[in-house]
This record gives C-alpha cells, sequence and structure tokens, in this order.
C-alpha cells in the first residue's frame, strides 16, 4: 500500500504499510466499541506488582494500569476484559510495543471459547498485529458468524486479505462494509485494495471529491481518508504531495508512528537526513525508527547514533532467529540488507516475509534482496503475482536481471 522510501539502491523502500492498515482498524475499533466504565476503585497495595508495564524507563498510563487491575481483580467479568484488552493494543500500536498487544490475549484468553463477537474481534487484532494473519482470519470469520453487521470485523478482515494480497477477497468484504449503511468507510476499503493498481490515482480524485462531503463522509475517517491519499502519492512518484499529507496527520496526532515512519521514508529519498532524526527523536525505538535512524545517522557519519541503533538492530535479529520467530521478517531483511549487509541472510528472511504478506513493500524488497544475493530467479514468484492480480505503480523498479530470470 505505500510507495518508496528508503532506499539501498533506486527503487526500493522501507515503509510502514503493516502498521498503517493495522493502525487505522485498530483506531476504529477503539472509536466505534463501546467503552466499559469498569475502574479499579478497592485499596491497591502499593508493593502490588500488576504487570511489568516499562520498557526502556516509559511508564505507561495510569488508566492502563487501572484497567489490568481491575480485569485481575474480576476474573469473571467479560467487560472488564474487554476494556484492558482494547486498553492493551491501543497503547501497544501507540508505544509500538508488541507485547503489549500480545498481552491482550493473555487477558482475552478465559473468553475466547464464548460466542462473543467483540471478544474475537479484539483477539484477532492482537494476532494481525502480531503477523499471525491466519489465526486472525479465523478469529474473524467466527466473529462475523456472530454478528455478520460489524463493520469493524469485516473492515480487519478486509485489511489481512490486502496484506496477503489477496485484492478480490478484501473487496467483497469492502462491499459489505458499504451495504450496512457505511458507503464511506466501504469505498475507503475499496481504495485500500486498489492502491497498487492503474486505478489508483481515479481513486485518489474521488477520495478527494468524497472527503468534501461532510453529508456523506464521517469525519472520524478523515485521517483514514488521508493517508491513502499520501500512500497514493508517493507510490505516484509524487513525494511533495505525499509529504503534505503525512505532515497533516503528524499535526493531528504526533504520536502516529505509522505516519513518522512514512514521513521519514521520504525525508530518507530526498537525502534530508538531518530532518529524519529530528522527526524520529520522539518516536518509539521500534525497529523501523532505529533501521532509519541507523542510515540516517551513516548518511551524517554519527556514529554516536547509528552505532547504538546497529547494535540494539542486532541483538533484536539474533534474538527472534534463535527463537524461530518470523513476525518480524520484513525488519530482518532490512537489516540484512542494509544495516549489516549479508545478501544470502536478506533474501532468506525477505523470503519468509514474502509468504506471510505482500504489500508493495515485501515486493520491493524480494526484488532488492535476490539482486543483492546474486539469485534473480528467487524474485520471480513476486512477478508472477504482480501479473496475476495486476499491479501497476509507476515507481516500481524491476530490475533487467529479474525480468530475464522471469522469461
Amino acid at each position: 500500500m505505500m510507495g518508496r522510501g528508503l532506499h539501498y539502491s533506486p527503487g526500493f523502500r522501507l515503509a510502514a504499510t503493516t502498521v498503517l492498515a493495522f493502525g487505522l482498524v485498530v483506531g476504529m475499533v477503539a472509536l466505534q466499541t463501546p467503552q466499559s466504565n469498569t475502574r479499579h476503585t478497592g485499596h491497591r497495595d502499593p508493593a502490588e506488582v500488576v504487570a511489568t508495564l516499562h520498557t526502556g524507563g516509559r511508564s505507561y498510563p495510569a488508566a492502563l494500569r487501572d484497567l489490568l487491575i481491575a480485569a485481575r481483580a474480576a476474573p469473571n467479568d467479560i467487560i472488564a476484559a474487554k476494556a484492558a484488552a482494547r486498553a492493551l493494543i491501543d497503547e501497544g500500536r501507540t508505544a509500538g510495543d508488541s507485547r503489549l498487544v500480545g498481552a491482550s490475549l493473555g487477558v482475552l484468553r478465559p473468553f475466547m471459547a464464548a460466542d462473543d463477537a467483540e471478544i474475537l474481534t479484539l483477539a484477532a487484532t492482537a494476532r494481525q498485529y502480531q503477523h499471525d494473519f491466519l489465526g486472525a482470519l479465523m478469529l474473524l470469520d467466527r466473529a462475523i458468524v456472530l454478528n455478520p453487521r460489524d463493520a469493524n470485523a469485516l473492515l480487519i478482515r478486509a485489511t489481512i486479505h490486502i496484506v496477503r494480497g489477496d485484492f478480490a477477497t478484501a473487496e467483497a468484504d469492502c462491499q459489505s462494509i458499504s451495504a450496512l449503511q457505511r458507503p464511506d468507510l466501504g469505498f475507503l476499503c475499496v481504495a485500500t485494495a486498489e492502491t497498487m493498481t492503474e486505478r489508483a490515482p481515479a481513486f485518489a480524485d474521488r477520495i478527494a471529491k468524497v472527503m468534501a462531503m461532510p453529508q456523506v463522509f464521517d469525519p472520524a475517517l478523515i485521517p483514514y481518508a488521508q493517508s491513502l491519499l499520501g500512500e497514493i502519492a508517493a507510490l505516484q512518484g509524487r513525494n511533495d504531495i505525499a509529504a503534505q499529507h503525512f505532515t497533516a496527520l503528524l499535526a493531528m496526532d504526533p504520536s502516529d508512528i505509522r505516519v513518522r515512519l512514512m514521513l521519514a521514508d521520504l525525508l530518507i529519498q530526498d537525502s534530508k537526513h538531518e530532518d529524519v532524526l529530528a522527526l524520529l527523536t520522539p518516536a518509539p525505538d521500534v525497529d523501523g525508527v532505529l533501521i532509519r535512524r541507523y542510515l540516517a545517522a551513516t548518511s551524517l557519519k554519527q556514529a554516536d547514533i547509528a552505532d547504538p541503533a546497529k547494535a540494539e538492530l542486532g541483538r533484536r535479529v539474533r534474538l527472534n532467529l534463535d527463537l524461530g520467530l518470523t513476525a518480524h521478517a520484513r525488519e530482518e531483511a532490512q537489516y540484512f540488507l542494509l544495516v549489516a549487509p549479508d545478501p544470502a541472510q536478506a533474501l532468506a528472511r525477505a523470503q519468509v516475509n514474502w509468504a506471510l504478506q505482500h504489500e508493495i513493500d515485501d515486493l520491493r524488497l524480494l526484488i532488492a534482496a535476490a539482486v543483492a544475493a546474486d539469485q534473480p530467479k528467487a524474485a520471480v514468484p513476486a512477478l508472477a503475482w504482480m501479473a496475476k492480480v495486476g499491479i501497476v505503480v509507476p515507481t516500481l523498479i524491476i530490475p533487467d536481471a529479474v525480468r530475464e530470470a522471469a522469461k
């Protein structure tokens, strides 16, 4: 979904597409799902350990701790569990902390056997954040059977299908959303599935027109719409327009990590490395931030910033590989391609990532890694997928070696 950005060679970028799609969906769940008023009102022992809620010295909100205390004090209270899970997902998304999002699954686990669509949708949201797309889809299928009119569940399922490159299936869910008297949300859903097709510019024009029609467009969807306009502009090579959209979004929500990453990509592409470091200073140290920070600092010969970022990325990558984890395969491939060059490892992780998701970032990453490893044939499955689903992205560069391997 997201367009150009960081480069190891012309045409290659890093992006936050999964963060974008899932951040939008999680935000809609938090916005449209009724909130619980559950609060902890009893005496709290100051020495009580509620949960490990500190990472790198960062304190998490007292409201989140209160919700966790309330859920633990009433282990059979499904309303308290939902409130705590929502808070964990929301805070984890804001902080870029997958462990917090994963903790929501522990809160929800006692209620997973219940026929409760909201529980299933929350659990699916957490699983897709961890890149367990198939697990998330199974939960969403159950949730939608229980509540076919749940636009949030349909949107999350459509988003996962888009990430996996199954646009036709995604658009079926988008049409279902429109049929629920949510034509504005259904339209944006379809537009998301079309960002990498030849119809993308036309959809961008329609999005801009619809946004100017308050009688038919929910103002709460403006960030979603503006994100799509930024993505499409970047994919079409209109970086100045894309940067304007991302800057406006960041002004509306400075805590939005996905927008910082997308804007950072554009700045790196334009060699504005000092601006990148300034932009990422307040951002949490998630993998995507560390990679971009390393690249910008290296370009500026600021080893005091680049070296710690590289060391921390290396530690995380080694841990993930030792544990056999795949959720961060994209970032691992980027690490081996751009931070600690190892073309063979980069290709291996890019292939693992490609098996999970088929966004423009994953497409470019597989192509770049295959070329770097002098194995252009390894990128042929990506070209086959492009032809099958009709990918048309003006900024996508396919090296001659890959085209020749595909013949």
